[in-house]
């Protein structure tokens, strides 16, 4: 087998310090969660004004043109007629009835939208309708991109890389998360006793001399594993912390701000956390798929990775007799033949380049049948969870092909079982990217800020790009399925629903219906 070189070369993801730090954060791999950033509409005052509506009435305006218009709220809801979706429809007006929510918008983000306004007692300001279609309430946007109120906005994600946003990773148990810019006597009484830097690895300090700890804050206690806290529990409701968090966490990083009282970064949440208890995230380039629509690439299935830290290539002679030969690199591409041999209860599979790949050492692609009523050209997603490959599909002809992270099983311990759901599905909604956080009696809890390419199949469950973990090839996560963020970004921009330019999340509809993604054993 040779090593993949050029193009589509299999390289390996480089963590420096923060991929030790991740070895103390099992309960990190994870996904079967809540999305943070679903879109919810406005509050429930502004749905609340749907009686005796008149006739809408258009403003006067050029609609040969367009305007640009930018979020001045996270979520900022899409909907699908100048409306707002019905809690309950049936006892919805007959000109609610129908109405969704398409997608949202985060703040900051800019979109075009026909400068005609359409003015109803449900949002006096005014509907935008957006040029790809949708209708937004003016009360949620500006036309004035430099406005005041979006001086905090966080930037745009990056569409083009493979991860849309920085991240952090927390070494502290409580590290606060602030509201605002804290002064240094802020600091000092709300990061007593907290310890950072280097001190962040070791044990918390104990509780203070003479107290009985009941009243001594959770993160200033010694824990044996992960605190048992909940995601409520972190949160604070007055003051200038927000929440404290628990070492492991990972939030999603906007710009670094230098103050009199310290360095802090931003996170996309409009949160302050003080730089030392951060880890950077310094991913560099990851291994990629294979993409068959590209016209450079000559590799077909089946094909091959090698997931052991010690690979061999190998061949085989006339006499039945394997011979081992170079190392191979973990993550190493190969193009197969189909043809296979079983040997000293063995399975070898045979490589294009005429050497073979040992069973030990990797994984092969083994998709499955096409769904029933599938149409010519269908695009369809394939996830083998016994292979811990994946493969997309335009009919019957495959187009990508990866290696991912499917949901942990344990047969012994249904508090441990989170194995992926099996059967037939469709995308649902997109996300560019949101938050994924929950309680785990197992793990305790975790949280990880903009989880990246995120495409909800089956109530939680979901193809995800992970950049916290290289373990691709094996089970990892709490039930999702885990992708290299290249791969996933690559899917995300691949699948339906079309995510339009601008919006930060989109839903499934007849019009922008949803990629089938089959999942079995």
């Amino acid at each position: 087998m040779s090593v993949v070189t050029g193009r589509g070369m299999s390289r390996v993801l480089r963590w420096g310090a923060s991929l030790v730090a991740l070895a103390a954060f099992p309960g990190l791999f994870a996904c079967k969660a809540r999305p943070s950033a679903v879109a919810q509409g406005p509050s429930d005052g502004a749905e609340a004004v749907v009686a005796e509506e008149p006739r809408e009435a258009v403003l006067a305006g050029d609609s040969s043109t367009s305007v640009r218009i930018a979020a001045l709220a996270t979520p900022t809801t899409v909907c699908s007629a100048p409306e707002w979706p019905p809690h309950d429809p049936s006892k919805a007006a007959d000109e609610r009835l129908g109405v969704i929510r398409l997608g949202y918008l985060r703040k900051g983000q800019i979109v075009t939208a026909k400068p005609s306004l359409i003015k109803k007692p449900n949002c006096v300001e005014g509907w935008y309708e957006l040029t790809v279609g949708g209708y937004v309430c003016g009360k949620f946007v500006t036309m004035d991109l430099s406005a005041k109120e979006l001086e905090d906005a966080p930037h745009a994600p990056n569409m083009d890389a493979p991860l849309p946003y920085d991240y952090g990773l927390n070494l502290t148990n409580g590290a606060p998360a602030y509201r605002k810019l804290p002064s240094r006597k802020e600091r000092d009484r709300y990061e007593d006793k907290l310890a950072v830097g280097k001190n962040a690895k070791m044990d918390p300090p104990p509780a203070a001399s003479g107290d009985d700890g009941e009243d001594t804050p959770w993160y200033l206690k010694a824990h044996s594993g992960r605190p048992n806290v909940s995601i409520d529990d972190l949160k604070d409701s007055e003051g200038p912390v927000a929440e404290r968090m628990v070492r492991g966490f990972y939030v999603s990083l906007d710009e670094e701000i230098k103050r009199f009282s310290g360095t802090y970064w931003r996170t996309t949440h409009s949160l302050l956390i003080p730089s030392e208890f951060l880890l950077v995230h310094k991913g560099s380039t990851e291994f990629e798929g294979v993409d068959m629509r590209d016209a450079a690439e000559t590799r077909r299935l089946p094909l091959g990775w090698i997931l052991a830290f010690h690979g061999k290539r190998y061949t085989i002679d006339e006499n039945e007799k394997v011979h081992r030969h170079e190392h191979l690199d973990r993550f190493t591409i190969a193009a197969l033949t189909g043809k296979k041999k079983t040997i000293d209860n063995r399975e070898y599979y045979e490589t294009t380049d005429g050497g073979w790949m040992r069973d030990l050492d990797g994984t092969t692609t083994a998709p499955g049948p096409p769904p029933p009523g599938l149409l010519p050209g269908e695009k369809w997603i394939d996830v083998s969870l016994s292979t811990q490959t994946l493969v997309a599909f335009e009919g019957d002809k495959p187009v990508f092909a990866t290696i991912i992270s499917s949901g942990k099983h344990d047969d012994e311990d249904k508090t441990k079982d989170h194995r992926t759901k099996m059967g037939s599905f469709r995308i649902r909604e997109k996300h560019v990217a949101a938050t994924m956080d929950a309680d785990s009696s197992t793990d305790g809890p975790y949280s990880i800020q903009d989880v990246p390419w995120i495409m909800y199949f089956d109530g939680s469950y979901a193809l995800h790009g992970a950049f916290w973990h290289v373990g691709f090839g094996h089970e990892r996560s709490h039930g999702c399925i885990n992708m290299m963020p290249h791969d996933a970004r690559v899917l995300f921009g691949w699948v339906g629903p079309t995510l339009p330019e601008g919006w930060h999340g989109v839903r499934a509809t007849g019009d922008n219906p949803g990629t089938r993604v089959v999942v079995h054993d």
